[in-house]
């Protein structure tokens, strides 16, 4: 009769060591599993940039067309003067050209279009309109764009919204 209790024992042990060693294995499983869950919601922030902001439509030759003006304390479109044109050019890296494909000394760091921001990494070499050396540049970082098809309205901070229209 001893001899049948330990027997007993002896299987309910190897039983309780076969379902811990199976909790350790689950557990490694889970641990496993959120690591690899977490690593591949990781996302490099330095992704192609400009290749995001070519697909928005932006880059391209534009037209200044009117400028938002506050008349007895309301906001009023105004038209842009129609006997010098004013284009603004937007390369497919973010940079921002004159008419003669030459970038301001202040050109925003970030172009935020349609709530979605851009950095401007330039991909080409620029030639700037004159030596930015010398050149203090207000804080204005970032440029809000509105983009709706061909039209498309720069807010860039202290100065009045203007719209834009693709040529």
């Amino acid at each position: 009769m001893m001899l049948r209790k330990r027997r007993r024992y002896v299987l309910s042990t190897h039983w309780v060591d076969e379902v811990i060693f199976k909790r350790s294995i689950m557990k490694r499983l889970l641990y496993f599993s959120v690591i690899l869950l977490f690593l591949s919601n990781c996302k490099n922030d330095t992704d192609a940039v400009p290749m995001d902001f070519a697909t928005q439509s932006v880059p391209g030759k534009w037209l200044l067309t009117e400028t938002e003006q506050t008349v007895n304390g309301k906001q009023v479109w105004q038209s842009a003067n129609v006997v010098q044109p004013e284009y603004i050019i937007f390369r497919s890296d973010g940079v921002i050209l004159n008419e003669k494909e030459e970038a301001s000394c202040c050109s925003p760091q970030i172009l935020n279009v349609n709530n979605k921001a851009f950095e401007i990494k330039p991909q080409q070499p620029v030639n700037y309109t004159q030596d930015c050396s010398q050149i203090f540049c207000g804080s204005c970082p970032v440029w809000d764009i509105e983009l709706k098809g061909d039209v498309m309205v720069i807010s860039k901070c202290q100065t009045p919204r203007a719209k834009y229209v693709r040529k």
